[in-house]
Protein backbone atom coordinates (compact mmCIF):
# COMPACT_ATOMS: atom_id res chain seq x y z
CA UNK A 1 0.00 0.00 0.00
CA UNK A 2 1.03 3.08 -1.18
CA UNK A 3 1.62 6.26 1.39
CA UNK A 4 -0.69 7.81 -0.32
CA UNK A 5 -3.37 5.91 0.54
CA UNK A 6 -2.22 4.96 4.27
CA UNK A 7 -2.78 9.19 4.77
CA UNK A 8 -6.34 8.80 3.37
CA UNK A 9 -8.56 9.79 6.87
CA UNK A 10 -11.09 7.09 8.18
CA UNK A 11 -14.61 8.43 7.09
CA UNK A 12 -14.51 9.88 3.86
CA UNK A 13 -17.00 12.80 4.43
CA UNK A 14 -14.60 14.27 7.40
CA UNK A 15 -13.32 17.00 5.52
CA UNK A 16 -16.64 18.07 4.27
CA UNK A 17 -17.84 18.36 8.09
CA UNK A 18 -17.46 21.93 8.10
CA UNK A 19 -18.81 22.90 5.19
CA UNK A 20 -21.95 21.14 5.36
CA UNK A 21 -22.57 22.33 9.24
CA UNK A 22 -22.21 25.96 7.93
CA UNK A 23 -24.58 25.31 4.91
CA UNK A 24 -27.28 23.69 7.54
CA UNK A 25 -27.01 26.61 10.07
CA UNK A 26 -26.75 29.36 7.68
CA UNK A 27 -29.82 27.78 6.24
CA UNK A 28 -31.90 27.94 9.51
CA UNK A 29 -30.92 31.13 10.55
CA UNK A 30 -32.03 32.22 7.00
CA UNK A 31 -35.94 30.80 7.40
CA UNK A 32 -36.02 32.81 10.76
CA UNK A 33 -34.57 36.09 9.13
CA UNK A 34 -37.06 35.77 6.66
CA UNK A 35 -40.10 34.43 9.00
CA UNK A 36 -38.95 37.12 11.35
CA UNK A 37 -39.13 39.58 8.23
CA UNK A 38 -42.64 38.29 7.23
CA UNK A 39 -43.96 38.80 10.68
CA UNK A 40 -43.16 42.14 11.68
CA UNK A 41 -44.24 43.47 7.71
CA UNK A 42 -47.58 41.61 9.18
CA UNK A 43 -47.83 38.28 6.31
CA UNK A 44 -46.89 35.78 8.92
CA UNK A 45 -49.56 35.93 11.96
CA UNK A 46 -48.60 34.61 15.14
CA UNK A 47 -50.36 31.27 14.61
CA UNK A 48 -48.49 30.90 11.68
CA UNK A 49 -45.34 31.59 13.41
CA UNK A 50 -46.48 28.74 15.90
CA UNK A 51 -46.46 25.98 13.45
CA UNK A 52 -42.96 27.23 11.84
CA UNK A 53 -41.32 27.51 15.04
CA UNK A 54 -42.67 23.45 15.54
CA UNK A 55 -41.56 22.93 12.21
CA UNK A 56 -37.85 24.21 13.02
CA UNK A 57 -37.44 22.70 16.05
CA UNK A 58 -38.63 19.21 15.06
CA UNK A 59 -36.37 19.69 12.00
CA UNK A 60 -33.71 20.08 14.75
CA UNK A 61 -34.50 17.15 16.28
CA UNK A 62 -34.60 15.06 13.25
CA UNK A 63 -31.55 16.49 11.83
CA UNK A 64 -29.27 15.74 15.46
CA UNK A 65 -30.62 11.88 14.94
CA UNK A 66 -28.95 11.56 11.71
CA UNK A 67 -25.84 13.96 12.09
CA UNK A 68 -24.88 12.56 15.24
CA UNK A 69 -25.07 8.64 14.61
CA UNK A 70 -28.24 8.18 15.80
CA UNK A 71 -28.85 10.49 18.91
CA UNK A 72 -25.28 9.60 20.10
CA UNK A 73 -24.80 13.10 21.48
CA UNK A 74 -26.10 14.86 24.62
CA UNK A 75 -27.34 17.56 21.48
CA UNK A 76 -30.37 15.58 20.36
CA UNK A 77 -31.51 14.67 23.94
CA UNK A 78 -31.23 18.39 24.44
CA UNK A 79 -33.27 19.71 21.71
CA UNK A 80 -36.29 16.83 22.83
CA UNK A 81 -36.03 18.56 25.91
CA UNK A 82 -36.39 21.87 24.62
CA UNK A 83 -39.18 20.82 22.64
CA UNK A 84 -40.92 19.52 25.52
CA UNK A 85 -40.73 21.83 28.18
CA UNK A 86 -40.63 24.92 25.54
CA UNK A 87 -42.43 23.84 22.53
CA UNK A 88 -44.61 21.22 24.13
CA UNK A 89 -47.82 23.20 24.16
CA UNK A 90 -46.97 24.38 20.77
CA UNK A 91 -46.61 20.99 18.98
CA UNK A 92 -49.81 20.05 20.72
CA UNK A 93 -51.29 23.20 18.96
CA UNK A 94 -50.03 22.08 15.78
CA UNK A 95 -51.92 18.29 16.59
CA UNK A 96 -55.16 19.55 16.79
CA UNK A 97 -54.98 20.06 20.79
CA UNK A 98 -56.98 23.10 20.29
CA UNK A 99 -55.22 24.82 23.26
CA UNK A 100 -53.97 28.60 23.59
CA UNK A 101 -50.44 28.06 23.88
CA UNK A 102 -49.37 31.55 23.73
CA UNK A 103 -51.72 32.56 26.25
CA UNK A 104 -50.13 32.45 29.86
CA UNK A 105 -52.52 30.77 32.25
CA UNK A 106 -49.87 28.68 34.63
CA UNK A 107 -50.97 29.53 38.54
CA UNK A 108 -52.54 32.61 37.52
CA UNK A 109 -56.40 33.03 38.24
CA UNK A 110 -56.81 35.36 35.58
CA UNK A 111 -55.11 34.42 32.04
CA UNK A 112 -53.90 37.04 29.94
CA UNK A 113 -51.72 37.25 26.56
CA UNK A 114 -48.91 38.61 25.57
CA UNK A 115 -48.77 41.88 22.94
CA UNK A 116 -48.40 40.14 19.58
CA UNK A 117 -44.86 41.64 18.71
CA UNK A 118 -43.94 39.81 22.38
CA UNK A 119 -45.23 36.36 20.87
CA UNK A 120 -43.10 36.64 17.92
CA UNK A 121 -39.98 37.62 19.85
CA UNK A 122 -40.59 34.87 22.34
CA UNK A 123 -40.86 32.13 19.50
CA UNK A 124 -37.80 34.06 17.99
CA UNK A 125 -36.09 32.95 21.29
CA UNK A 126 -37.10 29.43 21.26
CA UNK A 127 -36.08 29.19 17.14
CA UNK A 128 -32.38 30.94 18.39
CA UNK A 129 -32.03 28.86 21.56
CA UNK A 130 -32.25 25.29 19.25
CA UNK A 131 -30.18 26.53 16.43
CA UNK A 132 -27.35 28.18 18.63
CA UNK A 133 -27.37 24.56 20.71
CA UNK A 134 -27.38 22.83 17.87
CA UNK A 135 -24.58 25.01 16.01
CA UNK A 136 -21.37 24.15 17.86
CA UNK A 137 -22.14 20.21 18.40
CA UNK A 138 -22.67 19.82 14.96
CA UNK A 139 -19.59 21.54 13.98
CA UNK A 140 -17.38 20.26 16.41
CA UNK A 141 -18.95 16.83 15.55
CA UNK A 142 -16.59 13.88 15.42
CA UNK A 143 -17.74 9.94 16.17
CA UNK A 144 -15.82 7.53 18.14
CA UNK A 145 -15.55 3.65 19.00
CA UNK A 146 -17.25 2.30 22.13
CA UNK A 147 -15.21 3.16 25.12
CA UNK A 148 -12.89 0.58 26.28
CA UNK A 149 -14.06 -0.99 29.81
CA UNK A 150 -10.64 -3.30 29.83
CA UNK A 151 -8.93 -0.45 32.55
CA UNK A 152 -12.23 -0.22 34.40
CA UNK A 153 -12.89 -3.46 34.91
CA UNK A 154 -11.34 -3.60 38.08
CA UNK A 155 -13.49 -0.95 39.72
CA UNK A 156 -16.30 -3.50 39.66
CA UNK A 157 -16.25 -5.60 42.74
CA UNK A 158 -15.51 -2.62 44.69
CA UNK A 159 -18.87 -0.89 43.28
CA UNK A 160 -21.27 -4.14 43.45
CA UNK A 161 -20.10 -4.14 47.21
CA UNK A 162 -20.71 -0.13 47.86
CA UNK A 163 -23.75 -0.67 45.58
CA UNK A 164 -25.77 -3.10 47.56
CA UNK A 165 -24.44 -2.10 51.03
CA UNK A 166 -26.10 1.20 50.04
CA UNK A 167 -29.37 -0.19 48.31
CA UNK A 168 -31.34 -1.12 51.62
CA UNK A 169 -30.35 2.78 53.48
CA UNK A 170 -31.56 4.05 49.94
CA UNK A 171 -34.78 2.04 50.05
CA UNK A 172 -35.41 3.31 54.10
CA UNK A 173 -35.15 6.82 53.07
CA UNK A 174 -37.54 6.67 50.06
CA UNK A 175 -39.64 4.98 52.26
CA UNK A 176 -39.17 7.20 55.27
CA UNK A 177 -40.05 10.51 52.39
CA UNK A 178 -42.99 9.28 51.40
CA UNK A 179 -44.12 8.46 54.70
CA UNK A 180 -43.37 11.75 55.79
CA UNK A 181 -44.96 13.17 52.45
CA UNK A 182 -48.46 11.45 53.22
CA UNK A 183 -48.06 11.89 56.72
CA UNK A 184 -48.02 15.89 55.73
CA UNK A 185 -50.44 16.43 53.04
CA UNK A 186 -49.16 14.77 49.72
CA UNK A 187 -47.10 16.00 46.98
CA UNK A 188 -47.16 19.78 48.30
CA UNK A 189 -45.68 19.05 51.48
CA UNK A 190 -41.98 19.10 49.93
CA UNK A 191 -42.40 22.33 48.64
CA UNK A 192 -43.82 23.76 51.78
CA UNK A 193 -41.57 22.24 54.26
CA UNK A 194 -38.42 21.09 52.63
CA UNK A 195 -36.33 21.00 55.23
CA UNK A 196 -38.52 19.08 57.46
CA UNK A 197 -38.83 16.34 55.20
CA UNK A 198 -34.49 16.06 55.01
CA UNK A 199 -34.50 15.92 58.62
CA UNK A 200 -37.18 13.20 58.45
CA UNK A 201 -34.20 10.89 58.12
CA UNK A 202 -30.71 10.64 60.08
CA UNK A 203 -27.96 12.39 58.63
CA UNK A 204 -25.83 9.19 58.20
CA UNK A 205 -28.59 8.10 56.05
CA UNK A 206 -28.74 11.13 53.86
CA UNK A 207 -24.49 10.85 53.40
CA UNK A 208 -24.80 7.11 52.42
CA UNK A 209 -28.16 7.96 50.08
CA UNK A 210 -25.43 10.52 47.71
CA UNK A 211 -23.49 7.52 47.16
CA UNK A 212 -25.65 5.00 45.80
CA UNK A 213 -26.38 7.26 42.48
CA UNK A 214 -22.82 7.46 41.51
CA UNK A 215 -21.94 4.03 42.06
CA UNK A 216 -25.43 3.18 40.01
CA UNK A 217 -23.85 5.09 37.32
CA UNK A 218 -20.65 4.11 37.34
CA UNK A 219 -22.20 -0.08 37.14
CA UNK A 220 -24.27 1.16 34.07
CA UNK A 221 -20.88 2.48 32.14
CA UNK A 222 -18.69 -0.05 33.53
CA UNK A 223 -20.59 -3.08 33.19
CA UNK A 224 -20.91 -5.29 29.98
CA UNK A 225 -22.36 -8.03 31.16
CA UNK A 226 -26.09 -7.69 29.82
CA UNK A 227 -27.47 -10.27 33.65
CA UNK A 228 -25.69 -7.71 35.97
CA UNK A 229 -26.37 -5.04 34.25
CA UNK A 230 -30.29 -5.12 33.99
CA UNK A 231 -30.03 -6.72 37.92
CA UNK A 232 -28.52 -3.74 39.10
CA UNK A 233 -30.92 -1.21 36.92
CA UNK A 234 -34.36 -3.46 38.15
CA UNK A 235 -32.74 -3.01 41.60
CA UNK A 236 -32.11 0.51 41.84
CA UNK A 237 -35.19 1.91 40.82
CA UNK A 238 -37.44 -0.64 42.19
CA UNK A 239 -35.88 1.61 45.30
CA UNK A 240 -36.58 4.71 43.22
CA UNK A 241 -40.10 3.78 42.56
CA UNK A 242 -41.30 4.98 45.93
CA UNK A 243 -40.07 8.33 44.87
CA UNK A 244 -42.51 8.32 42.03
CA UNK A 245 -45.01 7.63 44.32
CA UNK A 246 -44.51 11.04 46.01
CA UNK A 247 -44.84 12.59 42.83
CA UNK A 248 -41.41 13.57 42.36
CA UNK A 249 -40.48 12.51 38.50
CA UNK A 250 -38.03 14.57 36.83
CA UNK A 251 -34.98 13.37 38.59
CA UNK A 252 -35.92 9.95 37.74
CA UNK A 253 -36.45 10.81 34.32
CA UNK A 254 -33.52 12.85 33.76
CA UNK A 255 -31.63 9.60 35.20
CA UNK A 256 -33.13 7.22 32.30
CA UNK A 257 -32.48 9.74 29.63
CA UNK A 258 -28.66 10.00 31.13
CA UNK A 259 -28.77 6.26 31.21
CA UNK A 260 -29.89 6.02 27.42
CA UNK A 261 -27.22 8.31 25.98
CA UNK A 262 -24.63 6.39 28.02
CA UNK A 263 -25.91 3.00 26.27
CA UNK A 264 -26.09 4.68 23.34
CA UNK A 265 -22.02 5.89 23.49
CA UNK A 266 -21.47 2.11 25.10
CA UNK A 267 -22.77 0.33 21.78
CA UNK A 268 -21.91 0.72 18.05
CA UNK A 269 -25.30 -0.80 16.75
CA UNK A 270 -27.65 1.39 14.74
CA UNK A 271 -30.02 2.72 17.16
CA UNK A 272 -33.61 1.22 17.34
CA UNK A 273 -36.17 4.01 16.61
CA UNK A 274 -39.65 1.46 17.12
CA UNK A 275 -37.87 0.88 20.60
CA UNK A 276 -37.04 4.50 21.77
CA UNK A 277 -40.63 5.59 20.23
CA UNK A 278 -42.24 2.63 22.56
CA UNK A 279 -39.77 4.02 25.70
CA UNK A 280 -40.89 7.67 25.20
CA UNK A 281 -44.31 6.78 25.23
CA UNK A 282 -43.67 4.54 27.85
CA UNK A 283 -42.52 7.50 29.93
CA UNK A 284 -45.43 9.76 28.91
CA UNK A 285 -47.60 7.42 30.63
CA UNK A 286 -46.20 6.88 33.97
CA UNK A 287 -45.61 10.93 34.05
CA UNK A 288 -49.22 11.55 33.40
CA UNK A 289 -50.24 8.92 35.71
CA UNK A 290 -48.04 10.26 38.50
CA UNK A 291 -49.13 13.65 37.43
CA UNK A 292 -53.01 12.71 37.78
CA UNK A 293 -52.04 10.84 41.11
CA UNK A 294 -50.18 14.16 42.91
CA UNK A 295 -52.74 16.72 41.50
CA UNK A 296 -56.33 14.86 42.07
CA UNK A 297 -58.28 12.67 43.86
CA UNK A 298 -59.47 9.03 43.67
CA UNK A 299 -62.46 10.23 40.97
CA UNK A 300 -59.54 10.94 38.56
CA UNK A 301 -58.22 8.07 38.81
CA UNK A 302 -61.38 5.98 37.84
CA UNK A 303 -61.88 8.45 34.61
CA UNK A 304 -58.47 8.19 33.85
CA UNK A 305 -57.04 8.56 29.69
CA UNK A 306 -54.02 8.73 28.14
CA UNK A 307 -54.19 12.00 25.73
CA UNK A 308 -50.61 12.13 24.82
CA UNK A 309 -51.66 15.31 22.94
CA UNK A 310 -53.14 16.94 26.00
CA UNK A 311 -50.02 15.76 27.76
CA UNK A 312 -47.87 17.67 25.85
CA UNK A 313 -49.81 20.94 26.05
CA UNK A 314 -49.39 20.72 29.48
CA UNK A 315 -45.75 19.79 30.16
CA UNK A 316 -44.58 22.66 27.94
CA UNK A 317 -46.12 25.19 29.92
CA UNK A 318 -42.41 26.42 30.64
CA UNK A 319 -43.04 28.60 27.92
CA UNK A 320 -45.20 30.75 29.93
CA UNK A 321 -42.50 31.48 32.58
CA UNK A 322 -40.28 32.66 29.40
CA UNK A 323 -43.67 34.74 28.11
CA UNK A 324 -43.81 36.63 31.86
CA UNK A 325 -39.89 36.82 31.53
CA UNK A 326 -40.02 38.82 28.51
CA UNK A 327 -43.52 40.96 28.95
CA UNK A 328 -42.22 41.75 32.56
CA UNK A 329 -38.17 41.80 31.97
CA UNK A 330 -37.86 45.00 33.99
CA UNK A 331 -39.23 43.24 36.73
CA UNK A 332 -36.67 40.72 37.13
CA UNK A 333 -33.62 41.77 35.42
CA UNK A 334 -32.27 44.27 38.33
CA UNK A 335 -32.38 40.45 40.20
CA UNK A 336 -30.27 38.76 37.62
CA UNK A 337 -27.30 38.26 39.23
CA UNK A 338 -29.07 37.44 42.14
CA UNK A 339 -30.39 34.06 40.56
CA UNK A 340 -27.25 33.41 38.81
CA UNK A 341 -25.46 33.47 42.36
CA UNK A 342 -28.50 31.60 44.69
CA UNK A 343 -28.30 29.51 42.00
CA UNK A 344 -24.87 27.55 42.76
CA UNK A 345 -25.86 27.02 46.25
CA UNK A 346 -29.35 25.21 45.20
CA UNK A 347 -27.86 21.95 45.66
CA UNK A 348 -26.98 22.30 48.93
CA UNK A 349 -29.50 24.34 50.77
CA UNK A 350 -33.08 23.41 50.52
CA UNK A 351 -35.44 25.53 48.71
CA UNK A 352 -39.35 25.68 49.83
CA UNK A 353 -41.60 28.32 50.25
CA UNK A 354 -40.48 29.03 54.21
CA UNK A 355 -37.17 30.74 53.07
CA UNK A 356 -38.67 32.74 49.84
CA UNK A 357 -37.12 35.88 49.48
CA UNK A 358 -36.90 38.38 46.26
CA UNK A 359 -34.34 37.34 43.88
CA UNK A 360 -33.25 33.94 44.82
CA UNK A 361 -35.27 32.56 41.39
CA UNK A 362 -36.65 33.20 38.59
CA UNK A 363 -39.10 30.55 39.03
CA UNK A 364 -39.77 31.74 42.50
CA UNK A 365 -40.23 35.05 41.48
CA UNK A 366 -42.52 34.45 38.50
CA UNK A 367 -45.06 31.96 40.71
CA UNK A 368 -45.34 35.03 43.15
CA UNK A 369 -45.72 37.66 41.02
CA UNK A 370 -48.48 35.40 38.96
CA UNK A 371 -50.05 34.18 42.33
CA UNK A 372 -48.35 34.75 45.46
CA UNK A 373 -51.80 32.60 47.02
CA UNK A 374 -50.61 29.90 44.91
CA UNK A 375 -47.22 30.07 45.84
CA UNK A 376 -47.65 29.89 49.58
CA UNK A 377 -49.62 26.81 48.84
CA UNK A 378 -46.79 25.25 47.42
CA UNK A 379 -47.16 26.06 43.71
CA UNK A 380 -45.04 26.81 41.60
CA UNK A 381 -44.11 27.34 37.54
CA UNK A 382 -40.62 26.06 37.41
CA UNK A 383 -37.78 27.81 35.30
CA UNK A 384 -37.17 28.87 32.05
CA UNK A 385 -32.96 29.09 30.72
CA UNK A 386 -34.39 30.35 28.14
CA UNK A 387 -36.11 33.21 30.16
CA UNK A 388 -33.52 33.48 32.48
CA UNK A 389 -31.14 34.17 29.84
CA UNK A 390 -33.26 37.12 27.99
CA UNK A 391 -33.45 38.53 31.46
CA UNK A 392 -29.77 38.54 31.44
CA UNK A 393 -29.27 39.95 28.16
CA UNK A 394 -31.96 40.66 25.64
CA UNK A 395 -31.79 38.54 22.53
CA UNK A 396 -27.72 39.03 22.66
CA UNK A 397 -28.13 36.76 25.92
CA UNK A 398 -29.84 33.96 24.81
CA UNK A 399 -28.36 33.87 21.62
CA UNK A 400 -24.96 33.80 23.51
CA UNK A 401 -25.76 31.31 26.43
CA UNK A 402 -27.37 29.10 24.12
CA UNK A 403 -24.10 29.01 22.17
CA UNK A 404 -21.99 27.95 25.47
CA UNK A 405 -24.32 25.40 26.35
CA UNK A 406 -23.87 23.88 22.95
CA UNK A 407 -20.27 24.11 23.32
CA UNK A 408 -20.70 22.39 27.11
CA UNK A 409 -22.94 19.82 25.15
CA UNK A 410 -19.87 18.96 22.63
CA UNK A 411 -17.36 18.79 25.43
CA UNK A 412 -19.94 16.06 27.53
CA UNK A 413 -19.54 14.13 24.21
CA UNK A 414 -15.75 14.62 23.91
CA UNK A 415 -15.11 13.76 27.01
CA UNK A 416 -17.48 10.44 26.84
CA UNK A 417 -14.47 8.89 25.15
CA UNK A 418 -13.08 7.99 28.56
CA UNK A 419 -15.47 5.53 30.62
CA UNK A 420 -14.24 7.31 33.95
CA UNK A 421 -15.28 10.57 32.51
CA UNK A 422 -17.98 9.30 31.32
CA UNK A 423 -19.35 8.83 34.73
CA UNK A 424 -18.89 12.49 35.23
CA UNK A 425 -21.47 13.15 32.19
CA UNK A 426 -23.88 10.94 33.01
CA UNK A 427 -23.75 12.98 36.70
CA UNK A 428 -23.84 16.22 34.70
CA UNK A 429 -26.61 15.17 31.96
CA UNK A 430 -28.79 14.85 34.87
CA UNK A 431 -28.98 18.37 35.15
CA UNK A 432 -28.14 19.82 32.04
CA UNK A 433 -31.32 17.95 30.36
CA UNK A 434 -33.73 20.01 32.40
CA UNK A 435 -32.17 23.44 32.25
CA UNK A 436 -35.28 24.53 29.68
CA UNK A 437 -37.48 24.60 32.69
CA UNK A 438 -34.42 24.89 34.90
CA UNK A 439 -32.09 27.50 35.59
CA UNK A 440 -28.86 29.08 33.95
CA UNK A 441 -26.38 27.29 36.83
CA UNK A 442 -28.14 24.77 38.86
CA UNK A 443 -26.32 21.39 37.30
CA UNK A 444 -22.95 23.31 38.12
CA UNK A 445 -24.75 23.47 42.09
CA UNK A 446 -25.26 20.03 41.35
CA UNK A 447 -21.60 19.00 39.90
CA UNK A 448 -20.20 20.57 43.30
CA UNK A 449 -22.59 18.35 44.79
CA UNK A 450 -21.58 15.55 43.02
CA UNK A 451 -17.95 16.29 43.10
CA UNK A 452 -18.22 15.12 46.82
CA UNK A 453 -19.45 11.96 45.82
CA UNK A 454 -16.87 11.14 43.18
CA UNK A 455 -14.62 11.68 46.13
CA UNK A 456 -16.35 9.81 48.92
CA UNK A 457 -15.96 6.85 46.24
CA UNK A 458 -12.38 7.35 45.67
CA UNK A 459 -11.34 7.59 49.52
CA UNK A 460 -13.56 4.37 50.19
CA UNK A 461 -11.71 2.72 47.25
CA UNK A 462 -8.69 3.36 48.61
CA UNK A 463 -10.04 1.78 51.66
CA UNK A 464 -10.82 -1.04 50.17
CA UNK A 465 -7.90 -1.60 48.14
CA UNK A 466 -6.07 -0.92 51.38
CA UNK A 467 -7.56 -4.02 53.10
CA UNK A 468 -7.91 -6.31 50.33
CA UNK A 469 -3.97 -6.26 49.71
CA UNK A 470 -3.66 -6.87 53.56
CA UNK A 471 -5.87 -10.02 52.97
CA UNK A 472 -4.04 -11.04 50.18
CA UNK A 473 -0.31 -10.62 51.84
CA UNK A 474 1.09 -13.67 52.90
CA UNK A 475 1.35 -14.12 56.84
CA UNK A 476 5.44 -14.56 57.96
CA UNK A 477 7.26 -14.16 54.30
CA UNK A 478 10.53 -12.93 56.61
CA UNK A 479 12.73 -14.76 57.16
CA UNK A 480 13.21 -18.46 56.42
CA UNK A 481 12.79 -20.78 59.26
CA UNK A 482 16.07 -22.43 59.91
CA UNK A 483 16.41 -25.81 59.01
CA UNK A 484 16.57 -29.17 61.06
CA UNK A 485 19.98 -29.84 60.55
Amino acid sequence: MSTFTQSLPTFGSTPWVAPTAAFEVLSYLGVVGIATLCFLIGWLDPNGAIVLTVLLLTSLIVLSWKRFDGGRHPCFLFLCTLMFFQGGGLLAYCLGAGNEPLRVQLMTPNPFYVSRNQSGLVLLLLALAGICVYAPCRWNYRRFSPPSDVAVRRYLPYLYLLFFAALPIQLFKNYRYYQHVQEHGGYLSIFLGHADLASSVPLFVRAISLISVPAFVAIFVFERRKRFLYTATVLYFATTSLILLLGSRESVFALILALWYVARVKSAKKARILLATVLVLGLMLVADVIQTVRGDSEHAIENYAFLPVEFLAVQGVSLNVTEVAVKYREVFAPHATSYLFHALQAAFIASDTSNYFRGKGLATDVSVFLSPEAFSLGHGTGGSYVGEAYVIGGVGGVVAISLLIGYGLHLLHHFSRNPLLLVVVAMVLLDVLVMPRGNLLGWLSVLLRNAISILLLVLSWALYRFLTLIRQTPVGDGLPMPSSQ
